[in-house]
């Protein structure tokens, strides 16, 4: 019987390595070029100024989701905290402007304020991402 409780209780909290989910950092601008690792972490770390000679727009989502929180761990080994420390002492010196935060955790809003602007590079669950998007990497837990 406790066998069949602790079993109920495995079955009710998932475990994030049961689904490592993938993550795309893609683009609505098709003269993006696909990255490297070191090239993805520094854009998402402010160490990068452009792409392909272009200048850029990140794209975060919600401080609070579950979405960030997984990216970040992903991409940089950090969570949501350590981020947005590292964000704040970056823009606070002048070295790099933090990513845009859409208000909502819709992947709807990531692409409506993404078609604004072709410079506009955003990450999401790579299932999720429209079939028109130009993949620029793609992070795993396994990465």
């Amino acid at each position: 019987m406790v066998g069949l409780f602790f079993y109920a209780f495995l079955m009710s909290h998932p475990s994030h390595s049961l689904a490592a989910e993938q993550y795309a950092i893609f683009s609505l601008n098709n003269s993006f070029e696909q990255m490297s690792i070191s090239k993805a972490r520094k854009l998402y770390r402010g160490k990068a100024k452009s792409l392909n000679g272009q200048r850029f727009e990140l794209a975060d989502w919600p401080a609070e989701s579950q979405e960030r929180g997984e990216f970040y761990r992903y991409l940089l080994g950090k969570n949501t905290a350590q981020m947005n420390a590292h964000w704040a002492a970056l823009s606070f010196s002048g070295k790099a402007r933090p990513p845009k935060e859409i208000p909502n955790s819709e992947v709807n809003s990531l692409i409506k304020w993404m078609e604004q602007k072709p410079n506009r590079i955003g990450y999401a669950p790579i299932e999720v991402i429209p079939s028109n998007a130009n993949v620029l990497f793609v992070i795993s837990e396994e990465n």
